[in-house]
């Protein structure tokens, strides 16, 4: 029912018109009237009518100074003005400041009616346009929002080249570059989680619903380091949480395409969760907050640096020191055993899928061994457990360094035989010593502490100061010799690496190897 508001300067045209409408059964409401404008517009506000029917000329305020009012601060509001006068200039001003209907002086209860009805059917239609372009942007949201989802699902799911991922965030307004990335997955059925809010307000993150309980926190940060501080503040606030919370974490990674393998190992980490939980049927009276500070006493950092620098002669005493907690009979739970064997497995699985090798075999190895832990109640065989791993890493960590070693040497070897080749890279190298390019790329960086191209460039230049010195030869035949084809980016390099031109270095350089 549409409020109707009168503003007339004339008592007797009020009542004449408030009284000579049967206002309900038109399907009106008559909410109020006043003489001016001036004291209609504090009852306008107060009333909220959706129409205001008003003279055009009184005191203080006529109505085109009323209907511009209401224009400005109350659009919503229809105007009906009501004129004696059959003036064009009124009748322009009113069309201007956008009045709904005009009506000329003396006006009959009928022709009123019809114009109020006129008038409603246009606030109907009105709102239903509004409420159908509110609709309409409501689902043009969850469109988007649906389509960033999913977009972030596939992306999770390595549906996604890099290039792809990129431009299909851009499309989507989504700000995916950044350095390194790292995924995080929780769920619960818990309504409201504190720890959800504060890794929104605390990180920079990228955040989706992969179904009505699990959140996927996608999170990047163009510093590595800082990425893994934030895991372990992130864990350590999520261990505050209740039971029913379960999460995981993947490794950071520093491509696009690592977001994939971080959200598998994420994933794997929360089921981890979810199955000791379910196998042990674990509640808030076994696992409190001091228990669950407790299960991170031991450093998963100390157990990274003995897979990458211990040796096998240490692996007893390195066992009974990373699970010396566990000796204790009242921590030694059949939770907390399974969780610190998974924690220790899973760590171990997460180094080895680092090497960039051929990792199959090992892995299907500690898959054989993971389900020994179900049985494991005693300390002794937690030890038994952990030395059997660790050796099994051990001897892989050495075959794989063993191998580095003839494949380091034998790339050395074919460079110092072929620098002079300008055809020659890291492509053609790699393809010699039979591994990929990506490969040797990783592999040499890691044993040498320089890139492949850092080496060839290094030898180049150690050669290209002999012939300086104990040639007569042309800087660009000399260029040529040592494998540069053009002699201007030969003089380049040689300033950028010696400090020195080549005429220089002839003068007064001596050959010192870089």
């Amino acid at each position: 029912m549409k409020k109707i508001f009168l503003i007339d300067d004339e008592k007797v045209i009020r009542e004449g018109i408030k009284n000579s409408v049967d206002w309900a059964k038109e399907g009106f409401e008559f909410c109020g009237d006043a003489p001016d404008g001036e004291i209609a517009l504090p009852l306008i506000e107060k009333y909220k009518p959706d129409i205001v029917i008003t003279d055009i000329r009184m005191p203080f305020m006529d109505g085109l100074q009323v209907s511009r009012i209401l224009r400005d601060r109350m659009p919503r509001i229809k105007v009906i003005i009501l004129s004696g006068h059959d003036e064009f200039e009124y009748a322009r001003e009113a069309m201007r400041i956008q009045v709904s209907e005009y009506c000329l002086k003396p006006v009959s209860a009928q022709d009123l009616i019809e114009v109020l009805q006129r008038v409603s059917a246009s606030i109907e239609e009105e709102e239903s346009a509004k409420k159908q372009m509110l609709d309409l942007q409501y689902q043009a949201k969850q469109n988007v929002v649906l389509s960033r989802d999913n977009f972030l699902i596939e992306l999770c799911n390595g549906i996604y080249s890099t290039a792809e991922a990129i431009k299909k965030a851009s499309e989507l307004n989504i700000e995916l570059i950044s350095s390194y990335y790292y995924v995080l997955i929780l769920e619960t059925d818990v309504k409201e989680i504190p720890a959800i809010d504060w890794i929104l307000k605390n990180y920079s993150s990228l955040v989706f619903k992969r179904r009505k309980t699990q959140t996927v926190f996608l999170m990047k940060n163009e510093s590595k380091q800082q990425l893994e501080l934030e895991i372990e503040a992130i864990r350590e606030q999520l261990l505050l949480e209740p039971d029913s919370l379960s999460f995981g974490f993947g490794k950071v990674k520093s491509r696009i395409q690592g977001i994939a393998e971080s959200f598998e190992e994420a994933d794997k980490e929360k089921s981890f969760s979810v199955h000791i939980t379910e196998k042990y049927n674990v509640d808030n009276s076994e696992v409190d907050t001091k228990s669950n500070k407790e299960l991170h006493q031991f450093n998963r950092n100390d157990l990274i640096h003995f897979l990458k620098f211990g040796d096998t002669s240490k692996i007893d005493e390195f066992s009974e020191s990373y699970s010396s907690y566990l000796k204790a009979a009242n921590v030694r739970t059949p939770f907390f055993i399974y969780y610190f064997l998974m924690d220790f497995t899973t760590t171990i699985t997460h180094y080895i899928k680092d090497q960039n090798n051929d990792t199959d075999d090992i892995l299907q190895q500690i898959n054989g061994l993971e389900v020994k832990m179900s049985w494991i109640k005693e300390y002794f065989e937690i030890v038994d457990y952990m030395k059997e791993l660790l050796n099994l890493v051990i001897n892989f960590r050495e075959q794989v360094n063993s191998k580095f070693g003839t494949i380091i040497q034998k790339t050395k070897d074919y460079i110092h035989d072929q620098y002079s080749d300008p055809k020659l890279s890291l492509q053609t190298i790699a393809k010699k010593v039979n591994v990929s390019a990506s490969y040797l790329s990783h592999m040499f960086s890691q044993e040498t502490g320089e890139t492949l191209i850092e080496y060839l460039t290094r030898i180049r230049i150690d050669r290209a100061k002999e012939f300086l010195k104990t040639t007569n030869d042309k800087t660009y035949e000399i260029a040529y010799k040592v494998g540069y084809s053009d002699s201007h980016y030969f003089c380049h390099s040689f300033k950028k690496i010696t400090g020195m031109t080549t005429k220089q270095f002839k003068s007064h350089g001596q050959i010192i190897p870089l």
